[in-house]
């Protein structure tokens, strides 16, 4: 994954939540300085050389259309890697997959979720236990090809009419849901400088019935969190609903941590708990 203080240093004296916002874009591809604001620069950097772009995502082969069709798929879902079997056949999706992750385009997040186990030696799972699979999930390598098939692959035919306009209203609409992912993976690296641990000891956890965006447990520790990037303040609800969450998982974490993009209500501000970390955009400044 390509790095915070690399895209810093091609915009100058940017601010963070700037600084944030192109690196979700163009960390891949940097980016000259001087725009106004991010959309300027996907407006001039991106849709006017869409075509000269697209040549980075030719794969070649007959099965280029449905590898575009499953990243298109992964660059709006959840990422789990069953999902694309939805549609494409099974052994297709499979073996796409594979091949993405072996060429590094993807990059895999292990599952954290246990297998449900016997009560007792005899006993027989529910059939809805039995037919469930755990399923690891899939990162883009870079930001940059995430947005491509998420907001350029397929809107192409618009772009080919000169729709430069419409295309970018949609990504405008769109940008802060887009964005969340890229703040929560830069969420885990902070908290990682933070704690003083391996980037790659924090990850998510998921299962049948909750996500939580931030999940680490190592020796006898655990720790959560929850990631939003949004143009509101946090509230006290959201540390309440990631406790629910925790409940439900069967997670009982020594500390619990809230990432803002807009920072925090009073209420949770004045919260006195050793227990709770709050960071907001300024303390993301630790990773440039």
């Amino acid at each position: 994954m390509y790095e915070l203080k690399d895209t810093a240093r091609n915009l100058g004296d940017a601010d963070i939540d700037a600084i944030l916002q192109f690196h979700f874009v163009f960390d891949e591809i940097g980016c000259i300085s001087g725009y106004a604001d991010v959309f300027e620069a996907i407006e001039n950097e991106i849709l006017l050389c869409f075509e000269r772009l697209g040549e980075r995502f030719k794969f070649g082969g007959e099965c280029e259309e449905q590898i575009k069709k499953a990243l298109m798929k992964f660059a709006r879902s959840d990422r789990k890697k069953i999902g694309i079997s939805k549609i494409l056949p099974r052994f297709t999706a499979q073996k796409i997959t594979a091949d993405l992750i072996n060429a590094k385009f993807l990059i895999t997040e292990k599952s954290s979720e246990q297998r449900a186990q016997k009560a007792r030696k005899n006993d027989r799972l529910p059939r809805a236990l039995r037919r469930y699979h755990i399923t690891d999930k899939v990162h883009f390598s870079s930001n940059f090809a995430r947005f491509w098939f998420r907001f350029i692959e397929p809107n192409l035919p618009a772009l080919r009419r000169g729709e430069i306009g419409r295309v970018l209203s949609l990504i405008k609409a769109d940008f802060n849901a887009y964005a969340g992912l890229g703040f929560e993976i830069l969420s885990k690296e902070l908290l990682a400088k933070y704690l003083n641990l391996e980037i790659s000891q924090i990850s998510s956890f998921w299962n049948k019935e909750v996500e939580i965006d931030i999940y680490a447990k190592f020796e006898s520790f655990c720790v959560a969190g929850e990631c939003k990037y949004k143009e509101r303040k946090i509230s006290k609800n959201v540390l309440n609903e990631l406790m629910l969450k925790c409940e439900k998982a069967h997670l009982a974490p020594d500390l619990l941590a809230l990432f803002s993009k807009s920072g925090f209500s009073g209420e949770l501000q004045n919260l006195k708990s050793d227990k709770i970390l709050l960071f907001s955009l300024e303390d993301f400044k630790i990773l440039l």
